[in-house]
C-alpha cells in the first residue's frame, strides 16, 4: 500500500486563466471605443482648437490605456506560464485564497 496522493488540477492556474479571460475583452473594448473616437476625430467631427487639444490628449490617453492593458494580458499570460497543471492537495495554490 502506497501513501502517495495524486495531484489535483491547480485551482491557482484555473483563478489566473478566469480573470484573465475576463479582463481580455474589457480591454478589447476599451481599445474599439478609444478607436472610435479617433476615428470620429479623424474624419472631422470637432474642429476647433480646443478640438485640436483634445485629440492630442485622447491619442496620448489611448496610447497609454493600450500599453496597460497590454501589459495587464502580458502580466496574467506569465502568472499562466509559471504555474503547473497539477499540484499536491497540500500545496499552497490550494489555499492561495487564505493567505495573506
Amino acid at each position: 500500500m502506497t501513501d502517495e496522493v495524486a495531484p489535483i488540477a491547480n485551482p491557482y492556474l484555473a483563478a489566473i486563466k478566469q480573470r484573465r479571460a475576463l479582463a481580455v475583452p474589457v480591454a478589447g473594448d476599451l481599445r474599439d471605443d478609444l478607436d472610435a473616437v479617433v476615428r470620429a476625430m479623424d474624419a472631422g467631427a470637432w474642429l476647433s482648437p480646443v478640438a485640436d487639444d483634445f485629440y492630442v490628449d485622447l491619442t496620448g490617453h489611448k496610447q497609454a490605456l493600450g500599453t496597460a492593458a497590454d501589459g495587464a494580458i502580458s502580466t496574467f499570460d506569465s502568472a499562466v506560464r509559471s504555474q503547473p497543471e497539477e499540484v499536491e492537495p497540500g500545496a499552497w495554490q490550494t489555499r492561495w485564497r487564505n493567505l495573506r
